[in-house]
């Protein structure tokens, strides 16, 4: 009877492949992720909050007009004041209404220069 050994590549490809089945795969989870960015009223400091439309998502029915809601509390890094942001979207996961008590809806844009901000004052006393 003969011996067969794995190669390092065929290991790799199996366990990658293995992976990929208990994470669903690559890029599968894109497709149900909203993301919304906040900033913080008591400190200013600028959050990423992701939600899955799949799990984070509650239906809302009833008056005819069925939608979903996103409730979620944001904490940032930088203070303990707690954000609530409330999101509705229509059926078709279009928003209709947000809001956040503690905080302010802020641009992608607004996100990415606060991030920028950070790493330079980080390198700055490096």
């Amino acid at each position: 009877m003969k011996v067969q050994y794995l190669t390092n590549e065929v290991a790799v490809a199996f366990f990658q492949k293995l992976r990929s089945l208990f994470r669903g795969g690559a890029g599968t989870d894109d497709a149900h992720v909203l993301i919304f960015y906040v900033r913080c009223n008591r400190c200013g400091e600028v959050i990423r909050v992701r939600a899955d439309r799949r799990w984070d998502l509650l239906q809302e029915l009833g008056d005819g007009a069925a939608g979903y809601s996103l409730h979620k509390d944001v904490l940032g890094t930088q203070c303990n004041a707690l954000m609530r942001m409330l999101v509705l979207f229509d059926g078709t996961y279009r928003i209709t209404h947000q809001e956040i008590e503690g905080g302010r809806f802020v641009t992608p844009a607004e996100y990415e220069a606060f991030q920028r901000s950070r790493d330079q004052g980080a390198s700055g006393r490096a």
